[in-house]
Parts: C-alpha cells; structure tokens; sequence
C-alpha cells in the first residue's frame, strides 16, 4: 500500500508541476504568435499542434495515474516510471522557465536596439525629439479604437515597430538640410523625401525588413500626391494610421519653422485633408480618441 501511495505521489506531482510548465508554455506560445510578424512564421496549424503536442502530455500523466490507482499491487518498475514522470516534469518546468526567461531578455534587447536607433535619428533634429515615441503612442491609441474588422487585419507588434521606426530614414539626411530653420528648396525637398527610401534600405538586411513597405509608404497620399506617388490602394492600412498619427504628432508638437497648433486647430487641419491626403476612417477614429488622452501623449514629450 505505501509502495503504491509513493507511486501515486510521485505520479501526481508530476502532473501539478507538468500542468503548471504548460500553462506557462502555452501563455508563452500565444505571446510568441501575437508577436509573429507574418503568418508563414507561425500558422494556425503550427500553433494548433504545438497546443495539442503540450496538452497530449498532460494526458499521458492522468492515463498513468488513473492506471496506477486501478491496479492493486505496484513494483519496482512502476516506481521507476513514476520516478522518471516525476523528474521529466522537473525537467519540461525548468526549460519552460529557463526559455521563458531568455525570451524576455531577448525581447528587452530587441527593445533597446529599438530605442538607441530612435535616438541617433532623432539626436540630428532637436526640434523632433520624442516624436517617433509621440506618433508610436498615438498609433497605440489608434489601434485599440479600431474597429474589430479593421483591427483583426493587422498585426499589432509590425504596426508598433513601423511606428517608433517610421522615420529612421532621417539617419542619412543631411544635418542642415534636416535643421533647415527656413523654406525647404525643390532639391532639398526632394533630399528629405529620400528617407522613406533610405529607411526602407536600413531595414531591408535586419529582423526588421517586415516593416520596410510600412516606413516606406508612410509618406503617402490617397489623391496620388505622396512622396512616391503610389495609388490610394497600394497603401498599407498600417501605413494609412501611421500618416494621421505622424500628421496629428507634427501639428500638435513645436517644429524649427513653426510654433504648435492648438488640439482643435489640428484636428480641424486633419479633417480638411481627410480622403485627399489622410484615410477618411482613420481619421475619424483619431476624432473619436478623447482630448485628453491625445494631449497626456503630447505633454509626455514637452
């Protein structure tokens, strides 16, 4: 009887421990595919199987146990399974963690790249500093005002990182070009438009390229008149959200050849410009984003 209580014992904490390895497991395998940027990185029949593959484990725990306590007498083998379930489960849980843990450091790393490329753009233009972040949080905003059949098209995290990332292509622009306190000429002009391509470009060989058409159309306009002149349906939605929020960021914030516009006049500036330059709908779910949540991401950066 206590050869068989062992057993079950042994048997048992096995499958708490294995239970709680698979929640984090598959708490870890949902987060990971939020944050897949495309679908071939993980499909649904990836990430159905993987679940199914975890759950099956903790089912051969309970088929073990339930056999276990259906049997009368135990011996020595039954007590080497039970050992060997035993320490597996030990096992899958420390992995779990021990991965678990290098993901979120693998993820700050990833975050602080992030920052330090935002940084050395935005140490060229003093006049823009906090803007990427300013238009990263307002496209935050954005987002989770979306509606659901807008909303279930993009992928969070690709839309994030275009984001705080959308103007890395000032890298490459000249500083007084950049700084330039008075009117733009046409070469210069057409110099700045180049970090659209040149973000493009930086992004291309790096974990970041899934983002390239998104930093690279941000730029553009529904009436043709962009950067590049592509056609409205060219353009990305992510694209398309990231233009109303860096228009909203560039009329709200103090800029070298202007001082900030009011709330009101920025938003009345951007209702003007809606289905020329700016999508109608995004535009209309920026007016629908309370005052003071806009104006809390503006006071941010002052």
């Amino acid at each position: 009887m206590i050869f068989k209580l062992i057993c079950l014992t042994l048997v048992a904490f096995g499958a708490c421990l294995m239970l709680f390895g698979l929640i984090m497991f598959l708490k870890s395998l949902a987060a990971f595919r939020a944050q897949a940027h495309e679908q071939e990185i993980f499909t649904d029949r990836i990430y159905t199987a993987s679940m199914a593959l975890t759950i099956l484990f903790l089912i051969g725990y309970i088929f073990v146990g339930a056999m276990f306590m259906i049997r009368s007498t135990m011996s020595t083998t039954d007590l080497i399974i039970s050992l060997l379930l035993f320490f597996g489960a030990i096992f899958v849980c420390a992995m779990v963690i021990t991965l678990k843990k290098m993901s979120a450091a693998i993820s700050r790393k990833t975050d602080e790249i992030t920052k330090t490329l935002v940084n050395a753009m935005e140490a060229k233009d003093h006049y823009t500093q906090g803007h990427s972040v300013h238009v990263a949080e307002i496209v935050r905003l954005i987002y989770g005002h979306l509606p659901d059949r807008i909303k279930n098209g993009i992928c969070r995290t690709r839309l994030m990182d275009a984001a705080i990332l959308h103007d890395i292509g000032k890298i490459g622009i000249p500083d007084n070009i950049l700084n330039k306190p008075g009117k733009l000429s046409s070469e210069e002009r057409k110099i700045i438009e180049q970090h659209v391509t040149y973000g493009k470009n930086i992004l291309e060989p790096t974990s970041y390229q899934h983002i390239g058409d998104i930093v690279y159309y941000h730029h553009e306009r529904l009436d043709g008149r962009g950067y590049l002149k592509v056609a409205a349906e060219d353009i990305p939605i992510e694209a398309r959200i990231i233009t109303v929020a860096d228009t909203f960021s560039a009329l709200s914030t103090d800029r070298i050849y202007r001082p900030r516009k009011s709330y009101d006049e920025a938003i009345r500036i951007i209702k003007e410009v809606a289905d020329t330059q700016l999508d109608t709908e995004i535009v209309a779910v920026l007016c629908e984003i309370p005052k003071e949540l806009l104006e809390a991401k503006k006071d941010e950066i002052q």
